[in-house]
């Protein structure tokens, strides 16, 4: 199974929010650089993954971490790849 990325795309009126944090940008930041990568790797946005304050998130599926704060998406990649060798 290839691994999935559940970006957070939920907004909230009047509150911090994943979309509001730039949770979307990542989002296609990160297919972009899958796509560079020439990893077989899917980006899905997600809603509320109940962190908001802690934004963007994203949940890495199957097994994989829970991230907060995701900005960069060759860091969370590089972050997950090292991760999933470990296993």
């Amino acid at each position: 199974m290839n691994p999935t990325l559940n970006v957070c795309a939920n907004r909230r009126m009047g509150a911090g929010s994943c979309a509001g944090s730039g949770s979307l940008d990542l989002a296609a930041a990160l297919k972009a650089e899958i796509a560079r990568r020439n990893l077989a790797w899917d980006v899905r946005l997600s809603p509320c993954l109940a962190h908001c304050g802690q934004g963007p998130n994203l949940k890495a599926a199957p097994g994989g971490p829970m991230l907060h704060g995701c900005t960069d998406a060759v860091a969370v990649l590089d972050q997950l790849q090292q991760e999933w060798r470990r296993k």
